[in-house]
């Protein structure tokens, strides 16, 4: 029974994002995922309680100060199946060096590249954000939130894509 549920939970949740991933790979972003697994000894239940606990690099690290170019993209009209990249610049505009965490989208139909190496102070960095659209967002304006976390105050920025997507020709 709970297998069954735990298997109908999955992939609810793959196809409301079109069954891709929308984060960075966690080995890229220098974050680590711990699991630990606390068997509940109860004949009745023999369940199994999963704790996952996120580090962070950012964790205890002096902050900066971060100035994006732009904050919003919006790619205009683009065709079902196809490849849209935007570059989002910004500066590091602090005293010391700006490391970008994680860099997470809303949906697995957008696909966020976060530099791997820490932008120094008053240098420029880019963050890569590649849009495919999936066959359910034909004839709709998409909006998709990207969420950036790194050392600064606060720590979560957030940038926007929007494209009206069009049916291939």
């Amino acid at each position: 029974m709970k297998k069954g549920l735990f298997y109908l939970f999955t992939a609810t949740l793959l196809m409301s994002c079109g069954g891709e991933e929308s984060t960075s790979d966690s080995s890229e972003s220098g974050g680590s995922i711990v699991a630990n697994q606390n068997p509940v000894d109860d004949a009745e239940s023999n369940a199994i309680n999963n704790v996952i606990e996120e580090t962070s690099e950012i964790d205890g690290m002096k902050t900066t100060s971060i100035e994006y170019f732009d904050l919003k993209h919006n790619f205009g009209n683009v065709f079902y199946p196809s490849d849209n990249k935007f570059t989002f610049k910004f500066k590091n505009t602090g005293d010391v060096p700006l490391v970008i965490d994680k860099a997470k989208a809303s949906c697995g139909c957008t696909i966020p590249n976060k530099p791997e190496d820490p932008i120094a102070p008053g240098e420029i960095g880019e963050l890569d954000v590649i849009f495919r659209p999936k066959s359910g967002q034909v004839g709709q304006t998409v909006t998709k939130k990207i969420t950036v976390t790194a050392n600064t105050e606060p720590k979560e920025t957030f940038l926007e894509i929007s494209a009206q997507v069009l049916d291939a020709i």
